[in-house]
């Protein structure tokens, strides 16, 4: 687990919006783990673990779905993809605040991520009464240059015109439950969208395709929903899954 003498490092790696304190000592809702060299003990990676999301601030995630527009007599059929904001996830377990050293080259990466989500898994294993029947990760989603969103500025900016990067240094894990009040509660459907945005939805952004990778072959999958800011894909398992339960 992180201690305080890991702060300095890690607050460095951690995204804005991200979790930069320690849990409480007598906190058991979550965990903060750190991969480190084995030789002299320097963090190379970290994740917290969290055992239910959303049960005191609402959490918001849109959902990918679609709707079907047809006539048969006029031989029109059109399947539209759409976005429903939404608090579909709370109460799941949760692998947040997952951060690396920035120059580790991919092996290292690779080993730290699975030596991080392998160890996580295997706390939710050892006490799954103690988990929700669902675990999540949300991944980043794709940026430019200047680290801006392109899902974002097709979709939310029209609605909170900030800068995203001040909002979520100023209150944290909130801010998207901040700023998902300002959304549109009704479906959107992504053709009104630019071209870019709609691209961007549920894309792992580049330098998070090896947690992408690691995290598949863990057993999570996308499940159709998405971050709010960035458009990421939320990569979910079931607590059956992990536990290796059938059901013939």
């Amino acid at each position: 687990c992180a201690t305080a003498a890991d702060l300095p490092t890690l607050r460095a790696w951690l995204p804005p919006g991200a979790a930069l304190d320690l849990p409480a000592a007598d906190a058991d809702d979550e965990l903060w783990l750190v991969a480190a060299r084995a030789h002299d003990d320097a963090p190379q990676a970290c994740l917290r673990l969290r055992r239910a999301i959303g049960l005191v601030q609402p959490r918001h995630w849109y959902h990918v779905g679609c709707v079907v527009h047809a006539a048969a007599e006029l031989g029109l059929f059109h399947r539209l993809q759409t976005l429903q904001l939404g608090n579909d996830h709370t109460g799941a377990s949760e692998l947040a605040d997952i951060a690396w050293q920035p120059d580790l080259d991919l092996p290292g990466q690779a080993r730290a991520l699975q030596a991080l989500v392998a160890g996580a898994l295997a706390r939710v294993q050892a006490a799954p009464a103690r988990y929700a029947p669902q675990l999540i990760v949300e991944l980043p989603g794709l940026t430019d240059a200047d680290g801006r969103s392109p899902f974002w500025q097709g979709l939310g900016r029209p609605f909170f015109a900030g800068d995203t990067a001040q909002a979520a240094r100023r209150f944290g894990p909130a801010w998207r439950s901040h700023v998902a009040a300002l959304m549109p509660r009704q479906p959107v459907y992504t053709a009104f969208l630019p071209a870019d945005a709609q691209a961007a939805i549920g894309q792992v952004a580049p330098a998070a395709r090896v947690l992408a990778e690691v995290l598949w072959q863990a057993g999570l999958r996308y499940g159709h929903h998405i971050t709010i800011d960035q458009g990421g894909p939320v990569f979910e398992v079931t607590l059956s899954a992990l536990l290796g339960e059938r059901f013939d």
